[in-house]
């Protein structure tokens, strides 16, 4: 009796020793499973960030910069109908622009970032007017970034296009450029035009002096 006792004792060890090792067993397999899971996770995420935003965000996010300018000015006026008036009264001022900039109105004949440009071609009827353009509040990506597009040192510069390196730029940018250079081939002249053009029709470009 003592021996079937003992034996029995030590079948019912030996299961319990088979339970808890198989409790273990499967405990570590599934702690194992959730680390290979959580490493191929892992180094998924890692492969994502490093083969999407690049490109992605550079063609998606534009950063608006402002840029100092400098204007051939021929005079201001407070309401558009005098600026107006005073042009047709002078033909000769062919290439002047009425620039809107706050609740006045400004009479220029050239525009471009380099001082020494505009200071070659001032005429004793008028002077340099030094301001800063920006597009920080537009909420189109090329009005966005009109200072920018307008800093070029040639006309043939200012041909690009949407398909142009992911570059964004106003709506009928091409089609402005092209009447603008019909009208004149001078830089200065040209980043004008386009300058009063866009300002005029986009309350978000924002002059100061």
């Amino acid at each position: 009796m003592k021996f079937n006792s003992r034996k029995k004792s030590e079948q019912t060890h030996f299961m319990l020793a088979a339970v808890f090792h198989g409790v273990l067993i499967g405990a570590a397999g599934v702690l194992l499973f959730f680390f290979i899971l959580q490493t191929v996770e892992k180094r998924s995420s890692q492969q994502d960030e490093k083969t999407l935003p690049v490109s992605t965000a550079q063609s998606t996010e534009v950063k608006s910069k402002t840029v100092k300018f400098y204007a051939v000015q021929y005079g201001v006026y407070s309401s558009s109908q005098a600026a107006s008036d005073f042009l047709a009264g002078h033909p000769e001022y062919e290439n002047v622009s009425i620039v809107p900039a706050g609740k006045q109105f400004y009479l220029w004949s050239a525009v471009d970032n380099s001082e020494e440009k505009i200071k070659s071609i001032v005429t004793k009827d008028a002077f340099i007017k030094p301001f800063t353009l920006s597009g920080a509040t537009c909420e189109e990506k090329g009005l966005k970034i009109l200072p920018q597009l307008l800093e070029v040192s040639k006309v043939a510069k200012l041909n690009v296009s949407d398909s142009t390196k992911g570059q964004a730029t106003p709506t009928d940018w091409k089609a402005k450029v092209t009447a603008m250079t019909k009208v004149s081939n001078d830089l200065e002249v040209v980043k004008l035009q386009l300058l009063a053009n866009y300002v005029s029709e986009n309350d978000c470009l924002e002059i100061k002096f």
